[in-house]
């Protein structure tokens, strides 16, 4: 509370310094409601309200007016707002239009203040562990756009740039517990600095914004490492101690209404006894989001985990993490996933900055569908297998939903495996993988052996698979498996 109260002041101090109507500038401030580069969340019907609170010189009691400027032209004029008396203020305005950046300027007797570059769009939360937070390399990152604004790990609001996540910014212990300001300071300079901080909130923001023209602004949450448990919502009553607790800090500073979640975790819960949970704690996460934040139905989009390099002789809980999460899109309602097994990587685990921008794309075309009429599909979903004989050999043929256009490759199509047994011990007998001529929903396999009775069918298996089949719009094939085969 102390760092808001510090940071309000300072915006006291942010007086519009110039004399406009015939009005001098006196001594009224804003010490409440709103910051430079802040973005307001729209309602249903694309417009926001703010309610600002100040000091001004007057004794009595008076009107107060306020009014939305765009380089410098009024969206509207000079308005009732609110009153004041015994030298402090509070005003709302209202039905302030999508869009920006605007100036909010307050007006008592003939004193005038105001806050400027504020925008009025979607809010967005960033949360998850590493590749949410953003490890991806400096080299050729996301540009900012002045119509994406982000709320920092320190509660101050600022145009959007990579990294977006400096944990050492943030007051909240669970991030970070400096033993000085000294040792703070070092650490958000060394990240400003460092080789890494590349990630998919920026990319999607951005093609948001050039998608639906409206301005987006960026709740930074996430945290490298962290497991559902850490993130457990039963922890939110520590605060700042807590993931969610400081998730729920973020939102309110930030307003307190969001458009949805963007999330992307599940590596640290990859192994035998977490994995196991991981179905009906992702699940619950997501309802404790929803109540918490005050919508039953808060959009929330997600990311499959991808691929990782590790001499790691078995994968069955990273397998079974990927195919929970996809099971999760028909469990959880206005939900949806990408997928990003198809992606490089810029080290043994992290999604690297082209990939990430691939799925800031991926992303906003789920957003784009659900809630701005958008035409992407979700992406190429599994159906059935089918099993056909031809005078040329055996065929599987994989049947996908959902696919926009027809499903592609980029050379020879890659990442399905045959599997048998207790254990899922590999059956070496695909020869071929083909998209079918005939039918663009559909993966034909050619096969050289009879089947095990218990095969079953596989794409992206293990750790480290190349797979490399999306559709038309660039929506991938998630991993899936494992999948019978009849």
């Amino acid at each position: 509370m102390r760092l808001r109260n510090r940071r309000f002041a300072l915006i006291g101090m942010l007086v519009v310094a110039a004399i406009a109507g015939g009005f001098a500038v006196a001594e009224m401030t804003v010490t409440g409601g709103l910051t430079p580069y802040q973005v307001l969340q729209c309602d249903a019907s694309g417009v926001a309200s703010v309610s600002c609170e100040g000091a001004c010189s007057g004794q009595g009691a008076a009107s107060v007016r306020g009014r939305v400027m765009k380089a410098g032209q009024p969206v509207f004029d000079w308005k009732h707002a609110g009153e004041a008396s015994a030298g402090a203020w509070k005003g709302t305005l209202t039905g302030i239009p999508a869009g920006g950046p605007y100036t909010i300027e307050w007006m008592v007797g003939e004193e005038k203040c105001g806050v400027s570059d504020v925008l009025v769009g979607d809010l967005w939360v960033l949360a998850g562990q590493s590749n949410m937070q953003g490890v991806g390399n400096m080299i050729d990152v996301q540009d900012p756009d002045p119509l994406v604004h982000m709320l920092a790990m320190n509660h101050e609001w600022r145009i959007a740039r990579e990294p977006l996540h400096i944990l050492a910014e943030s007051p909240d212990p669970v991030h970070f517990k400096p033993k000085s300001d000294e040792e703070r300071q070092v650490a958000i300079e060394n990240h400003k600095k460092g080789t890494k901080g590349a990630g998919l909130g920026l990319p999607f923001a951005v093609e948001m914004t050039r998608r639906t023209g409206r301005p987006v602004g960026l709740v930074c949450t996430a945290h490298g490492g962290t497991s559902m448990d850490q993130w457990s919502p039963s922890l939110k009553d520590q605060g700042g101690e807590s993931l969610y607790g400081s998730m729920l800090k973020q939102v309110e500073v930030a307003g307190g209404k969001v458009r949805g979640v963007l999330w992307y975790q599940a590596e640290s819960d990859a192994n035998p006894e977490k994995s196991a949970e991981f179905k009906q704690k992702f699940i619950d996460f997501v309802a404790a989001i929803r109540e918490d934040f005050g919508d039953p139905n808060l959009p929330f989009y997600y990311v499959q985990i991808g691929r990782f390099v590790t001499p790691s002789p078995t994968a069955l809980s990273w397998n079974r993490i990927q195919q929970l999460q996809l099971e999760c899109e028909a469990l959880i309602p206005n939900s949806g996933v990408v997928a990003s097994i198809d992606l490089a990587l810029d080290d043994l685990i992290h999604a690297g900055t082209p990939g990430l921008k691939t799925l800031g794309a991926r992303l906003a075309s789920l957003a784009e569908r659900d809630l701005y009429g958008g035409k992407t599909l979700r992406g190429p979903r599994p159906v059935e297998v089918t099993r056909r004989e031809t005078p040329y050999g055996k065929q599987m043929l994989v049947k996908f939903r959902e696919v926009n256009g027809r499903l592609v490759a980029p050379g020879r199509p890659a990442g399905f495996f045959v599997t048998a047994g207790p254990e899922g011990a590999p059956v070496p007998t695909i020869l071929n993988q083909e998209i079918s001529s005939e039918s663009p929903d559909t993966v034909i396999l050619w096969y050289w052996q009879d089947l095990p009775e218990d095969a079953q069918l596989w794409y992206g298996w293990g750790f480290d698979p190349y797979c490399n089949i999306s559709d038309e719009a660039g929506m991938a094939v998630p991993v899936f498996g494992p999948m019978p085969i009849p």
